[in-house]
């Protein structure tokens, strides 16, 4: 390189030096107001532009309108580019330093570019500078991201938990305390609604047009009890919302109304056998509460009554609902003449002409209160129903938009069942009681039982035996006791059942028999239970013997055997008539 270009170098570069180090205060360097900031390598031309741009004698006013500096789209792009106005005189509030602006727009926005607002000495604003609002903002963008990576986080363990939390339901014990009548009926509801729709699953329920049982928020309470108690397991699908977490994202309970619910995992995988085994269960348990199924059929129809009657203030009169102070003596009105011998179909006939008569007289009766008319049906209602103790009371259809819960007509099934086998169980008990009588005398003082007694088949003499069938005939036949067990074994083994009360039957029963739909025999099981004996569930044909005190060898059942078996099996067959809907 010669002497003359590096002279030339040098002297560029103390150009280039001096300015950097020139500043440029606006209005004057002897009055500095605001000092224009420009970027470094601009052109001579961008830099006039700029100052220009920024040019004032006093605030409130600019030296040049945009358009006396050049075109208004190329001198805003040069100047938002090329430089920026830091007002010495407007601090920062943040880092003190001066607040800066890239526009004219941005200074006006301040609320200051006016010669009396204009601070002439040092001020701290109560705003932020840019620097400080753009590093705000990083800090806060930082946050955010923080904040949704632990959300993140925690919507991954909560995803986590609750599916640890609905399979750990496999594991859950047997129940072992009965529910209460009203969610017991319930639970006989969801089976028969999931046969019905031929699913595996009841629910959610806060899809229902329908409830259960008095109200959506008692059946919620019903599905929770019936939670608690290991009757019922959630079912997927489910999302994170249906489930409560604790603060440690752990799950603490579920949404019962948004989540689907299944049979307990402890009755089994195999969707028929659960069904029935909790059917049987449960219908026999109920079939020993008749008084508190009835109990259950007049609440139930107390409460559908009283729907009835808002309904129809709101449907057929525009009137509002029974009011809030008036509504348990409405439902204790109701509830009394079901239990007076009146139905519902004549409740609806009374509360019909109740709401019409009290709608008429509050249109002749200006200046009623809102509610007043529908106060006036409960006192109505009663009077009537008081009158109607002595003469015929009308009969009307509920409508469709007043239907009753789904368990009243499972509870009213339960009661024409009741009513069915109570006489033939009377019987039944009376003459099982005659023959444990009658062989008392014949096993006193004999150890009977005992397994090295039970050696069959000395003999093959034909005896009179009873068999059940899987669908649910009952048969006595006269056959030898090898062709006995050959229809019971089914080509497999056979085992003995052993009953105690009367001691003189014995059964037979199929050992490996599958448990499929074609070998299920719930009216043999039913009859065993009726026997004292809960073993099983058995599968596949079952017989009926006798023996006798000296020999356990099969015998012909005599004339009282086969009239306790036939009283048995009418029970039994009874009893399972509404389980086979279920299953």
């Amino acid at each position: 390189m010669g002497k003359r270009q590096r002279r030339r170098k040098r002297q560029q570069q103390e150009k280039t030096a001096q300015t950097k180090l020139h500043r440029y205060f606006v209005p004057s360097d002897q009055e500095p107001l605001i000092e224009v900031l420009l970027e470094p390598g601009i052109s001579a031309q961008e830099k006039d532009t700029c100052l220009a741009y920024w040019a004032f004698t006093e605030p409130g006013s600019w030296s040049y309108k945009v358009t006396e500096i050049g075109n208004s789209n190329q001198v805003l792009r040069t100047v938002k580019t090329a430089s920026r106005a830091a007002l010495l005189t407007h601090l920062c509030s943040g880092c003190e330093g001066p607040t800066t602006v890239t526009t004219r727009s941005e200074m006006a926005a301040l609320g200051i570019w006016h010669p009396e607002r204009f601070p002439y000495q040092a001020t701290t604003s109560s705003s932020k500078c840019l620097n400080c609002r753009e590093a705000a903002a990083a800090v806060q963008r930082q946050e955010q991201e923080r904040a949704r990576e632990a959300e993140r986080t925690a919507l991954q363990e909560q995803v986590t938990n609750a599916s640890e939390w609905v399979a750990d339901h496999r594991n859950e014990p047997f129940p072992e305390d009965f529910p209460a009548v009203p969610d017991a009926l319930a639970l006989l509801a969801m089976i028969d609604i999931m046969v019905q729709m031929e699913r595996d699953t009841f629910g959610p329920i806060n899809g229902h047009k329908y409830t259960l049982g008095l109200s959506r928020s008692a059946d919620a309470d019903t599905l929770r009890k019936l939670h608690r108690k290991h009757w019922l397991a959630p079912a997927l699908p489910a999302t994170i919302a249906d489930f409560i977490f604790n603060d440690d994202n752990t799950v603490h309970d579920v949404h019962v109304e948004k989540v689907p619910w299944r049979l307990a995992h402890a009755f089994g995988d195999d969707v028929f056998q659960a069904r029935q085994q909790v059917t049987q269960g449960v219908t026999h348990l109920l079939l020993k509460r008749p008084t508190r199924l009835r109990d259950t059929v007049m609440e139930l129809e107390a409460a559908t009554a009283l729907d009835y009657l808002d309904g129809l203030l709101d449907r057929s009169y525009g009137e509002p609902p029974v009011p809030e102070h008036r509504r348990q003596e409405a439902y204790d009105t109701f509830h009394e003449a079901l239990v007076d011998g009146f139905n519902l179909r004549q409740l609806v006939a009374v509360a019909w002409m109740a709401a019409s008569s009290s709608v008429s007289w509050g249109q002749r009766t200006p200046g009623l209160k809102p509610g007043s008319v529908s106060a006036a049906c409960v006192t109505n209602i009663g009077r009537r129903i008081e009158a109607a103790h002595d003469r015929p009371v009308p009969e009307y259809d509920v409508p469709n938009w007043a239907s009753l819960p789904a368990t009243h007509a499972t509870a009213l099934k339960l009661l024409k069942q009741h009513e069915a086998v109570a006489e033939a169980l009377s019987q039944f008990r009376t003459l099982r009681q005659r023959i444990v009588t009658r062989d008392l005398e014949n096993f006193e003082n004999l150890d009977y039982g005992h397994p090295a007694d039970l050696q069959d088949d000395r003999g093959e003499d034909e005896v009179t035996f009873a068999l059940i069938t899987p669908d649910g005939r009952l048969d006595f036949q006269f056959e030898t006791p090898s062709a006995m067990k050959e229809k019971v074994s089914t080509g497999g083994g056979i085992d003995r059942v052993i009953l105690h009360e009367p001691r003189t039957l014995h059964a037979y029963v199929g050992e490996l028999v599958t448990p499929a739909p074609e070998n299920n025999n719930p009216v043999a099981n039913e009859v065993l239970r009726l026997l004292d004996c809960y073993d099983g569930p058995f599968y596949g044909p079952v017989a009926f013997f006798s023996v006798s005190a000296r020999s356990n060898q099969p015998q012909d059942l005599d004339t009282q055997q086969q009239e306790l078996l036939t009283l048995a099996h009418q029970v039994a067959k009874t009893r399972t008539s509404l389980n086979t809907t279920r299953s």
